[in-house]
């Protein structure tokens, strides 16, 4: 019987090994995808916790999207109605009434949340005179109740921030810069400094990640569906250089809210979605969900029905509050939540894809 040399067995078998490493790579990946969720504009009103009339329709919808398996919730803004005032005092005795509610909801069904900066954090547009002024305080309440990451730029510490999750790298801008727009004294956009560093943290983290999702308040493309909104957009939209910068790095997701209605456009390889709550208003509040693999995204957004009451819930300095109660009812509850639009965003090749876009994603019924 012949004797094979021992070398060309050990080459034959790291070879094999090789070549199994290699084909079992993409298995590995997605043996392990995770989940996040998006709702923004929640709540969009100054709501007590607990509130009643509001619980059992409230925590359906968080514990729907608890169920979800997620890592984390993200918010992109109008946590609270925030009207208000001008004086510092005034300001920090409501977000110490509103704030730690709408942040211990989150707690208590174990979801971690990040939140971006939205106009009713800051009193709500436009910004003249007083309003103008007392915007520092109202960001230093939102910095001091959500502590969120501290890794922003210096004047923005606490309203823009990043973080990295597994594969993925997720930034949030604060889109409430000084300057002058039809807002007032605020010209909502990424510029100077904050441009400055969003750029930074997309060069230095942007090559290491599979991918990049960027949440902001208002909607860059448009047009888009308003419901119950001032529809404030963000300056320049295609055109802004925060738009480009984008685009050259290669971000994924652009997810806003502001609108409270949905409209899901796709430019230059990002997919933005403007989605969200306005739970208390609207009859269908929804969220999505995206599951994260090595390759690819998979985007699925969801809605419910609600049902509205016919009394209104009391806001400060605002004469048409939420309804006073929100129910969903058991044959609802039952049914769950149902998709309202589908895409997977495909980087197996070196082009990224957009593929099977359904129901919302599929553009041509979007508005002209």
């Amino acid at each position: 019987m012949s004797l094979i040399n021992p070398k060309i067995l050990a080459f034959v078998a790291l070879s094999f090994l090789a070549a199994s490493s290699l084909v079992a790579k993409p298995d590995a990946v997605d043996a392990a995808p995770w989940t996040f969720v998006s709702i923004p504009d929640f709540l969009n009103f100054d709501i007590e916790y607990p509130q009643k009339g509001w619980e059992d329709a409230l925590g359906f919808i968080v514990g729907s999207m608890k169920k979800e398996d997620p890592a984390f919730a993200m918010v992109a803004g109008d946590l609270v109605m925030g009207h208000w005032g001008t004086k510092k005092e005034e300001i920090d005795e409501w977000a110490n009434k509103y704030y730690p509610g709408w942040v211990q909801r989150f707690k208590d069904h174990d979801l971690k949340v990040y939140a971006a900066l939205g106009d009713h954090e800051i009193r709500d547009n436009p910004w003249r005179g007083a309003a103008a002024v007392a915007v520092p305080f109202y960001k230093d309440a939102f910095r001091r109740h959500l502590k969120m990451p501290l890794n922003g730029p210096d004047h923005m510490k606490g309203t823009a921030f990043y973080w990295l999750h597994k594969n993925a790298l997720f930034v949030s801008v604060d889109v409430f810069e000084k300057g002058k727009s039809k807002q007032g004294e605020i010209a909502a956009g990424v510029t100077g400094k904050q441009l400055e560093w969003f750029e930074k943290v997309l060069s230095e983290h942007g090559a290491k990640v599979d991918h990049i999702v960027v949440m902001g308040h208002t909607p860059i493309l448009r047009p888009v569906r308003t419901f119950s909104s001032s529809g404030m957009l963000t300056v320049k939209g295609r055109d802004s250089n925060f738009w480009q910068v984008m685009a050259k790095h290669g971000v994924d997701l652009y997810l806003c809210g502001e609108v409270h209605a949905v409209t899901c456009t796709q430019r230059d390889g990002i997919q933005q979605i403007a989605h969200g709550g306005l739970i208390g208003r609207t009859t269908k509040p929804n969220y999505m969900v995206v599951a994260v693999h090595g390759d690819r995204l998979e985007l699925n957004l969801k809605e419910i029905d609600l049902i509205n009451g016919k009394g209104r819930l009391w806001q400060k300095n605002k004469s048409k509050g939420p309804w006073d109660t929100i129910t969903i009812t058991e044959d609802r509850k039952k049914q769950g939540f149902t998709s309202i639009g589908t895409v997977i965003i495909n980087k197996i090749q070196d082009d990224k894809k957009f593929d099977t876009p359904a129901c919302f994603f599929n553009e041509k019924d979007n508005p002209k």
